[in-house]
């Protein structure tokens, strides 16, 4: 009868068989236990360990990436440095602005710049409200400009161009008092003589003004007269542009003699008593194309306002101010012809 393999107590018999027979091994039953966790616990360390080497694989592959995007993006930013660099030294050619020391750093060079331009603006503000202010003297007003012509350069064209326009006019015209002190005690008109009683024209008005006052021409000109008479007394004629004459009598002392070029705002003699008079005063007459008008328009014309041209009748002034006008557009081109000659030399 075969014999039985006679299991221990409390063992398990383990048979492995080849063709060299069987082995029998036993194993305590009490690890059994050991053994089925062992069973599992191996294969999930063994695949943790293989998932961790697996991720640890993925990020150095990730980390290796993302380095050459890092690399990539340092040249471009190497290159953006170099690049702003370079424009900085223009803006700081182009600006004065001094950074010649290596060591100065980009933020402290674009809060140099930024401090150089800002001070710029502020300057040009400054430009700004005063080209408002002579824009106000001249007589533009905001509606009057355009909205092409609401930059600073233009409106520093236009208003010096209108600038130029104004200054012919009051420089060439005889405009304002020839005294310092100005109060008319005899108007322009038909009036009773102070001294031969006769009802006549008094060609000009009388000026309120003690012996030995200055006396002022009122416009460029020329001397046309500068002589004695028993009826003005010591009188200066002065021609001026356009068709315009000025006359300055009861002199008590004549600075001037024919022929003197007499340029706006210059003295040319003093108030006195001279002639028919019977106290001392000015008489001052303004004549176009020779015959005697009213005065009063022309001593209260102040620079920048037009009332003149409609109030004063008689004068063509429409085809006046276009000559003044072409005169301008003139001159204008004659200098800009000269500052490019200049450049090209």
């Amino acid at each position: 009868m075969k014999n039985r393999l006679k299991k221990p107590k409390n063992y398990w018999a383990i048979t492995i068989s080849d063709i060299s027979g069987s082995k029998h091994f036993f194993v305590k039953s009490t690890s059994k236990r050991n053994l089925i966790i062992a069973s599992v616990v191996v294969p999930v360390l063994i695949f943790t360990l293989l998932g961790a080497n697996i991720f640890q694989f993925n990020t150095v592959a990730s980390l290796a990436f993302e380095r050459e995007n890092l690399n990539q993006e340092l040249v471009r930013l190497n290159s953006l440095s170099a690049n702003i660099n370079k424009k900085l030294v223009e803006i700081e050619k182009f600006s004065g602005v001094d950074t010649d020391d290596l060591e100065f750093s980009f933020d402290k060079r674009i809060k140099l710049i930024g401090n150089f331009y800002k001070a710029k603006e502020e300057k040009y503000a400054g430009i700004g409200n005063r080209v408002k202010q002579i824009e106000k003297v001249i007589g533009i007003s905001e509606k009057n400009s355009s909205q092409k012509e609401s930059d600073l350069a233009s409106r520093v064209d236009r208003a010096s161009l209108v600038a130029s326009r104004e200054r012919i006019l009051h420089d060439s015209i005889p405009n304002g008092y020839p005294l310092e002190n100005h109060v008319i005690t005899s108007g322009f008109g038909m009036r009773n003589h102070p001294i031969t009683k006769v009802k006549s024209l008094h060609e000009g008005v009388d000026l309120r003004a003690k012996t030995s006052k200055k006396v002022f021409s009122t416009a460029d000109g020329l001397v046309s007269n500068a002589n004695y008479s028993d009826l003005s007394g010591n009188q200066i004629v002065l021609l001026h542009n356009f068709g315009f004459e000025t006359r300055y009598s009861h002199l008590k002392k004549m600075l001037v003699s024919d022929g003197d070029v007499i340029r706006k705002g210059d003295l040319i003699g003093y108030s006195g008593n001279t002639g028919r008079s019977l106290a001392s005063h000015l008489h001052y007459e303004i004549r176009y194309l020779g015959k005697p008008i009213d005065p009063f328009q022309f001593v209260e014309w102040e620079f920048g306002t037009h009332d003149i041209f409609t109030q004063v009748r008689g004068i063509k002034w429409p085809s006046l101010l276009r000559l003044i006008n072409k005169q301008i557009t003139h001159q204008t081109l004659q200098l800009s012809r000269l500052e490019h000659t200049s450049l090209v030399k």
